[in-house]
């Protein structure tokens, strides 16, 4: 999360405020955002979950736009663990250019020893101390994803 403001919400509200929103569309009118998932696992299922509860039916595709780095851990982990079909999944990876001072390597060394290898035991993110840790730090408010109600089909994957 991000304070009192989830991470998807707070995207939304930077949209808006750079007028990011394309010209003579509804884009904005059909944006939602997922309010609930505290790391990357969570982040592709819940959005899966979302869109189900909003639309009623699940995503013909999907399509992750994150850092380079993390490519690995969404497409060949979480996609796998999920049982999404690689045909139906893609991936866009954009860095920001080094002059903001970020530094890939150092991104990719981290993302390797400290965000996927526990996805690499734990592909679900519910046995690993570390994982479980990581969730609970970032719901300091306790709140509860719907999704079981909302997306009955994926109720018993939600509580594994």
């Amino acid at each position: 999360t991000t304070g009192p403001d989830t991470e998807g919400s707070s995207y939304f509200r930077v949209a808006d405020a750079m007028d990011l929103w394309p010209n003579n569309s509804n884009v904005r009118a059909r944006t939602l955002a997922e309010e609930f998932a505290t790391d990357s696992f969570q982040n592709l299922l819940f959005s899966i979950c979302r869109f189900y509860e909003v639309t009623g039916r699940y995503p013909e595709k999907i399509t992750v736009v994150s850092f380079t780095f993390k490519e690995t851990r969404f497409a060949t982990m979480h996609a796998k663990a999920l049982r999404w079909p690689s045909s139906k999944f893609l991936y866009v990876g954009i860095d920001p250019p080094k002059s903001t001072g970020f530094d890939l390597a150092e991104s990719s060394k981290g993302e390797s020893e400290h965000a996927a290898k526990p996805f690499e035991s734990d592909p679900y993110g519910c046995h690993s101390e570390i994982l479980r840790e990581k969730r609970k730090q970032r719901n300091p408010f306790y709140r509860t994803p719907p999704y079981d109600l909302s997306c009955p089909d994926m109720k018993e994957l939600l509580h594994y």
